[in-house]
């Protein structure tokens, strides 16, 4: 038996008060970030040459351009990575530092949103709202704003809320970025919710029409696809998906 149905976590705008104040709070956190990052640039070269001379001064040198590349580089591919394979938890954690240590807004926006993204797949939806309502709407771009309304088409259909109400977000995600498959997968289990069976089976078998896919979103294709063929009767269709899905979880 399904639950009371969970009302959307409120989202702020920064033209509201709260809006404004967290704006302010975000600016101000942006602003310590490049001091900080600034001080440590300039005072690990200068330490390491009052201590070392020349080759301290190296040191320290090499010591900052490390810890660039490790935040704009080895932070964010190995949070990626790790979300690719199903390790959730790990990239969530990888991605809560990234948005804590990055002097960028932009780059601070899409770690919270991955953040969210993170805690859909490991199914802790109340997390995923509690998150969602940190968003800053007014600031999203148009990835953005797919990837958020996708993720609110998700948290819907996880709760067994309105189906269709899912529907229209995962649509207007896909009407903003029409070339993510992972966006098309929501919406043909967004279009298996509402009953509308076979136009789900077009939409998911048309994820791959770009290419092949991922294999955890290959296998969550799969699935979806086993689910709606049980739905028109087909037994062995399904059962071919589901085994496909199988042995890519397994991997």
């Amino acid at each position: 038996m399904r639950g009371a149905r969970a009302k959307p976590a409120p989202l702020y705008d920064s033209t509201t008060r709260g809006g404004v104040a967290r704006a302010i709070l975000r600016a101000v956190r942006s602003l310590v970030r490049i001091v900080a990052w600034l001080a440590a640039a300039i005072a690990l070269p200068a330490i390491g040459g009052s201590l070392l001379g020349n080759f301290g001064l190296l040191v320290g040198i090499a010591l900052v351009a490390l810890s660039i590349l490790w935040l704009w580089l080895w932070l964010p591919r190995s949070a990626h990575g790790a979300f690719a394979t199903g390790a959730f938890g790990k990239a969530a954690r990888r991605y809560r530092v990234l948005g804590t240590l990055t002097r960028s807004a932009e780059r601070e926006r899409a770690a919270l949103l991955s953040r969210i993204g993170c805690a859909i797949a490991a199914g802790e939806v109340d997390e995923a709202q509690r998150l969602i309502a940190n968003v800053e709407v007014s600031a999203l771009d148009a990835q953005e704003r797919a990837v958020l309304l996708n993720n609110r088409a998700c948290i819907a259909l996880a709760r067994g809320g309105d189906a269709h109400a899912a529907l229209a977000l995962v649509d207007e995600a896909s009407a903003l970025r029409p070339d993510v498959p992972a966006l098309q997968h929501t919406r043909g289990m967004a279009l298996l919710a509402v009953g509308r069976v076979d136009d789900a089976i077009a939409v998911l078998d048309g994820m791959r029409a770009a290419g092949e896919l991922a294999p955890r979103l290959e296998a969550e294709r799969c699935s979806g696809l086993a689910q709606a063929w049980t739905r028109k009767g087909e037994t062995a269709y399904a059962e071919d998906y589901r085994l496909r899905a199988d042995a890519l979880t397994a991997r």
